[in-house]
């Protein structure tokens, strides 16, 4: 009798191979490439040139010393960004470890999606938990794309929570019972 109720139960949870959270890890995957990460240099919009370190317009009726410091002024001004850095690990990234970035996170990806494939929740769930981690750190929150991600990821998380197998207890404690009696 154990034994059925635990196959029913069994028989109740399958929910096949999880096709809906390996469909969304793939569309993860596919837009990792796209994601901005936290050190990107924004493009200059009509609001921010309107800060103090704008460029001034060179007027070209001025003498020639004004129009030579003013050039020197905005190329020194187009050198210089000034911002506020909460999280220095990820600002100080070179463009080329950007690239090893979002590698490591297709790789994560990866072995969260071979993880699924293998039945093995626990493992799926650390890698998970791990590409959480780097996107909050090294992506741009600001980002609708890396919003969207964030969102599909965390759809992914529960998705996975909820493959969780069901346990076989009631059989493993009558065989147990049962080779005790003998």
């Amino acid at each position: 009798r154990a034994i059925q109720r635990d196959a029913d139960r069994i028989r109740a949870t399958a929910s096949g191979d999880g096709g809906e959270a390996l469909a969304r890890l793939d569309d993860l995957l596919r837009g990792v490439d796209e994601l901005p990460v936290v050190n990107a240099l924004a493009v200059r919009t009509g609001r921010q040139a309107n800060d103090g370190w704008a460029n001034e317009a060179v007027p070209a009726d001025a003498p020639w010393w004004q129009r030579v410091l003013l050039g020197v002024r905005n190329e020194v001004r187009s050198l210089i960004r000034i911002s506020r850095i909460d999280r220095p690990e990820s600002v100080l990234l070179a463009p080329d470890q950007t690239y090893f970035l979002r590698e490591n996170l297709k790789l994560k990806l990866l072995s969260a999606r071979l993880a699924l494939l293998a039945g093995q929740v626990a493992p799926a769930r650390n890698e998970l938990a791990s590409v959480t981690a780097s996107l909050n750190r090294y992506f741009d929150p600001a980002s609708r794309r890396v919003q969207a991600a964030a969102t599909q990821l965390q759809q992914v998380q529960a998705l996975v929570r909820a493959a969780e197998p069901p346990r076989i207890d009631e059989t493993l404690t009558a065989l147990a019972a049962a080779s005790a009696g003998r």
